[in-house]
């Protein structure tokens, strides 16, 4: 085969795995643990083989907090909290095809929280906002440690995170 097939047959081959990758997360959802295939408590190496897309990488100091995403996806809609190499939560920002497990997105109202986590929800006053924080705590005890925190502008949900307590608590990220 000659040099300009062979880089036409690896360009065909990484369009072709960008789109599998890309179709299956749009089937992932948002856990207590994590974002699909992506669960807190994983390296970022294991999450990248976990996922099978690379995550792009923390300061170099690998001690900080830091909030990284999928390399090469400039919407930032899907963010991990990595903190010395370890990811402690998932936070998703201004995507609203991205749900949770139970189907809940951002856009939805307050209400639809409550009915999809029956008797699971702790509502308190919003830092920042006339919102709330709707804190979805665990369905068992083997998520113990882990929860869901929705931030709502006192109506719908603006965003959301999960993870690892007291990291998914944590207001203002890696700030």
């Amino acid at each position: 085969m000659s040099i300009r097939g062979t880089a036409s047959l690896a360009l065909a081959t990484l369009i072709l795995g960008a789109c599998n990758r890309s179709t299956s997360e749009k089937t992932w959802s948002v856990s207590i643990r994590g974002y699909g295939p992506i669960h807190a408590g994983m390296t970022i190496a294991e999450a990248t083989a976990a996922g099978g897309r690379p995550l792009t990488l923390p300061a170099p100091d690998g001690e900080s907090c830091d909030m990284i995403g999928f390399a090469g996806d400039s919407s930032g809609a899907v963010r991990f909290m990595v903190i010395r190499g370890v990811i402690k939560r998932v936070d998703v920002y201004r995507d609203s095809t991205v749900k949770t497990m139970h189907g809940i997105h951002i856009g939805d109202p307050e209400s639809r929280v409550e009915k999809a986590y029956p008797g699971r929800v702790r509502v308190e006053p919003h830092k920042y906002e006339d919102g709330h924080y709707l804190i979805v705590g665990p369905s068992d005890s083997t998520d113990s440690g882990f929860e869901v925190v929705f931030e709502t502008d006192g109506k719908q949900v603006t965003q959301y995170r999960a993870g690892q307590v007291p990291e998914v608590e944590m207001v203002e990220g890696c700030s």
